[in-house]
């Protein structure tokens, strides 16, 4: 089945992408769209890809070199290097994962909690456009739903959710200009809504502040003998 039949049977159109093809030797990159190219084009482009990734991705390329000159046993140990090199390659494809790509940097946890924040709320969504109530659906389940989700389109999620996140800081950024008092008037000068400074607690001497005891508190002091007072013998 081509892929114009596959697409018909879907009822949609195969999207029209821009590709920026990198060329060697520092030529830069070349433009070119797949709305542009037929069918049996696309096919052959499409099978050129996979050939590229089985026979270089995973070590296939190690396991490949030299091949051609083994034979017996050899030849068949190596061959079955190649073959799971490709079973890898086919796990990561089917995964969504290109492979052979140096794997993304793990997302800071506020872009993961604004990229959850987002997928619950498209998952809200789509229950509400099939024509449900949202709360017949636990949280739980809801949070399940959009880790899937999540999963799924982990690259365009994450990109949102730090577009997201970079737009609340510009906006934190404006409020800098703001005045206070243009916003509440007079109250901004008022000394109730002056935050008390934090003063740390006085630290006491050895047995200052210490308590008493009955004896203590009920005997006077001695009297001090006056300098040069000289003592006298009975």
């Amino acid at each position: 089945m081509t892929i114009n039949e596959l697409t018909a049977d879907a009822e949609t159109a195969v999207p029209n992408t821009v590709f920026e093809v990198p060329l060697k030797g520092g030529c830069g990159t070349f433009t070119i769209e797949t709305g542009s190219l037929s069918d049996e084009v696309m096919q052959a482009v499409f099978l050129a890809g996979l050939t590229h990734f089985f026979n270089s991705a995973n070590g296939a390329t190690k396991a490949l070199a030299g091949i051609t000159k083994l034979e017996g046993a050899e030849l068949e140990a190596r061959k079955a290097e190649v073959l799971k090199a490709c079973q890898k390659t086919k796990e990561q494809l089917e995964a969504g994962q290109v492979p052979g790509k140096a794997k993304v940097a793990k997302a800071s946890g506020a872009v993961q909690t604004e990229a959850m924040r987002l997928a619950k709320n498209i998952i809200k969504d789509l229950i509400k456009s099939n024509g449900q109530k949202v709360g017949a659906y636990k949280p739980k389940e809801i949070t399940e739903a959009a880790k899937i989700y999540l999963e799924r389109n982990r690259a365009t999620i994450i990109k949102l959710a730090e577009k997201n996140l970079a737009e609340r800081a510009e906006e934190a950024k404006g409020t800098k200009g703001l005045d206070l008092k243009g916003l509440f008037g007079a109250k901004a000068d008022s000394e109730e809504v002056k935050a008390k400074p934090k003063v740390a607690p006085k630290r006491k001497a050895k047995g200052e502040g210490e308590p008493l005891s009955a004896a203590q508190a009920g005997k006077a002091a001695p009297r001090a003998k006056p300098k040069g007072e000289a003592h006298t013998s009975h």
